[in-house]
């Protein structure tokens, strides 16, 4: 009886350790599975990321192209924009027109819009004749 009762404890030991092989071969496998699709995930992640980016880039790009640029207000504003914004914020200042309310209030939107788009040309030469409409400035 105790022979047996060996026997079957040694029995079930080899039982318990072939079992034990398996299931670590098995548990290895599982865990290279998950490693392989960690790494699927975070490449995902990354190629989403730039992608991302890209697209935002691209947005802008589209955005960009879609707007009307004045190419000759850009090149006119470098080179014409710094005497006619000196000529205007002399003419159209507020204080030239500090006995009359009402056209001292014009110039002050005037000088404010100036003083705003001092390097756009095209914005200056509006305001140039909007002063010689309302504050009857001569130039």
């Amino acid at each position: 009886m105790n022979d047996s009762l060996i026997q079957d404890s040694l029995k079930a030991a080899r039982e318990l350790l072939t079992h034990m092989k398996v299931t670590r071969n098995f548990i290895d496998y599982w865990m290279l599975i998950a490693i392989a699709e960690f790494a699927v995930i975070l490449f995902l992640i990354a190629k989403i990321k730039i992608n991302g980016a890209e697209t935002s880039k691209m947005k802008f790009k589209k955005e960009s192209l879609k707007q009307n640029i004045d190419f000759d207000n850009i090149i006119n504003s470098s080179f014409n924009s710094l005497s006619l914004y000196n000529e205007l914020k002399i003419k159209c200042h507020p204080d030239k027109f500090s006995t009359d309310k009402e056209k001292n209030l014009i110039a002050e939107e005037i000088f404010q819009e100036i003083a705003v788009n001092k390097t756009n040309v095209n914005r200056l030469l509006e305001l140039k004749e909007e002063a010689i409409q309302k504050l009857n400035i001569h130039f």
